[in-house]
């Protein structure tokens, strides 16, 4: 899944309001209350939320820039786009 990170300060939705899951004792992921979508991830400990890329209207709008957590790939996942790759998260390479 493809997500992308912004500042809490800087993230609104802007219509309706998601059903909120706690899915770690420090995180909470939120989702479409109609379709089930998941739309983001909060980690308690973060000044950042992510966002899943393909539930924007424009999915387009937002290209990686890289790959993190890429130990934890399955095998048959080929990352042949040039970007770079993390194998935890960026700052504990």
């Amino acid at each position: 899944m493809t997500w992308f990170s912004v500042s809490r300060a800087d993230f609104r939705f802007t219509a309706g309001q998601p059903n909120r899951f706690r899915s770690t004792q420090k995180g909470i992921r939120s989702f479409c209350p109609r379709c089930g979508t998941q739309l983001t991830f909060e980690h308690e400990d973060q000044d950042e939320i992510d966002i899943t890329t393909c539930s924007l209207e424009d999915p387009e709008r937002v290209p990686p820039e890289d790959h993190i957590h890429t130990g934890s790939k399955p095998s048959w996942v080929a990352l042949s786009d040039g970007l770079p790759c993390h194998r935890e998260s960026r700052s504990e390479d």
